[in-house]
């Protein structure tokens, strides 16, 4: 059994880095997740941002991401995972053969770094492509 500090080497440098959730009033959701976590929120979110992160102080958790959505429909997942890695092809392979599937019918924009893919319950998560820490992809 692996101790806190080793990791399986077909793990690598995936890790989970964000917790995206969908948000139809930014600033309501940031009040929310910040007061909830004890995390920063942006002293300004736009009319027109899609995005809103929130960051542990501490460095030690994840980052909130705050998705701006219309609705808060049940497709996509409200919350999902994003897992970053320098090896994000590698790790796709890696996790459809432990039983995930790809997200075939995903309206993805015409530049993006992430997969999505979705768990053997059919919960979404992203495999985002990241420099890896020493610099290299």
């Amino acid at each position: 059994m692996p101790t806190t500090t080793e990791r399986p080497e077909e793990v690598g440098d995936l890790r989970l880095a964000t917790v995206c959730v969908n948000a139809t009033d930014m600033d309501r959701a940031a009040d929310f997740w910040s007061a909830a976590l004890g995390y920063e929120r942006p002293a300004r979110i736009g009319a027109d941002d899609q995005f809103a992160r929130l960051e542990d102080p501490a460095g030690t958790g994840p980052a909130v991401l705050l998705q701006r959505a219309q609705d808060i429909p049940s497709v996509p997942t409200p919350v999902h995972l994003d897992l970053y890695t320098s090896d994000r092809d590698g790790h796709i392979e890696r996790l459809l053969k432990l039983g995930a599937m790809r997200a075939e019918d995903w309206p993805y924009p015409e530049r993006h770094d992430f997969v999505v893919l979705r768990d053997t319950e059919g919960n979404e998560f992203c495999v985002i492509a990241v420099p890896s820490p020493n610099g290299q992809s």
